[in-house]
């Protein structure tokens, strides 16, 4: 069993390149932040259909472990329905959660 501790620093990992987007995009003018926000989810988008081998828009753990590490080991966290996979907009979320989370902000 994973540990509590454990599975925060999987999540913390997964979105770290969520969270350096946002710190870049913090310090830059507005139009800036827009742009590099928009960069940053084309580069999930484009890491996501890679990995998603069979094109059905869903990763399962297989899929992630070879082609999104960082979700892999977030996994059951962004898997919150238990189906055994997760869909872009699921990580999408997440990302947002831990983004909103640590700008101290409700979700």
């Amino acid at each position: 069993m994973i540990s509590s501790s454990t599975r925060t620093l999987a999540v913390a990992c997964l979105l770290a390149a969520g969270l350096v987007a946002g710190a870049s995009a913090q310090a830059a003018p507005p139009g800036q932040r827009t742009q590099q926000m928009r960069e940053a989810r084309e580069q999930l988008h484009q890491r996501f259909m890679a990995a998603d081998k069979d094109g059905n828009g869903q990763l399962t753990r297989a899929e992630a472990q070879a082609g999104m590490p960082r979700v892999y080991n977030a996994f059951d966290q962004i898997d919150t329905q238990r189906k055994g996979f997760v869909s872009e907009a699921e990580i999408t979320a997440a990302i947002a959660a831990r983004l909103a989370s640590r700008k101290g902000t409700p979700q």
